[in-house]
């Protein structure tokens, strides 16, 4: 059976459980292996995105949010999927997502700051690499781009 099929994409508004499942998420997935945790900052601009969240038998999976730099561009935002799901595609499922609601609302390009590590994931969907590595949240990143349809 292809378990994957049971996860559903779901909108998660600031201050909503799901909110709150994938702030959890992000924390365990992108800050604290770093030795971080989700700063203050991070939490002011989360009131500015639209978060969504992936679902599986009530837990939730995956995470990732877009925020509008301009009328035409989004930037996507702290994707993160709990390790035993990666294979499931969840990430790819969340990646087609966003960029259906991206394009619905009239968005063009979709930007990224990919984990050095990671770009491989964002260039097998359809993004482009752009410029040198730079570092963000102390790690290497690269920004990457896909014109939206």
């Amino acid at each position: 059976m292809d378990h994957s099929t049971t996860v559903l994409i779901f909108e998660a508004p600031v201050g909503s459980g799901l909110y709150r499942d994938a702030l959890r998420l992000r924390e365990d997935i992108l800050r604290r292996p770093l030795g971080l945790t989700v700063s203050s900052e991070e939490l002011a601009d989360d009131s500015m995105r639209q978060h969504f969240c992936a679902v599986d038998c009530g837990a939730v999976v995956g995470t990732v949010s877009l925020r509008p730099l301009d009328e035409t561009t989004l930037h996507l935002k702290q994707m993160a999927v709990v390790e035993p799901k990666r294979a499931a595609r969840i990430g790819s499922r969340l990646v087609a997502h966003v960029e259906r609601w991206g394009t619905s609302a009239g968005f063009r390009l979709m930007v990224a700051h990919a984990r050095v590590g990671a770009e491989g994931f964002y260039l097998k969907h359809g993004y482009a690499q752009e410029g040198a590595a730079f570092f963000e949240q102390t790690i290497p990143h690269v920004r990457v781009t896909k014109r939206l349809r």
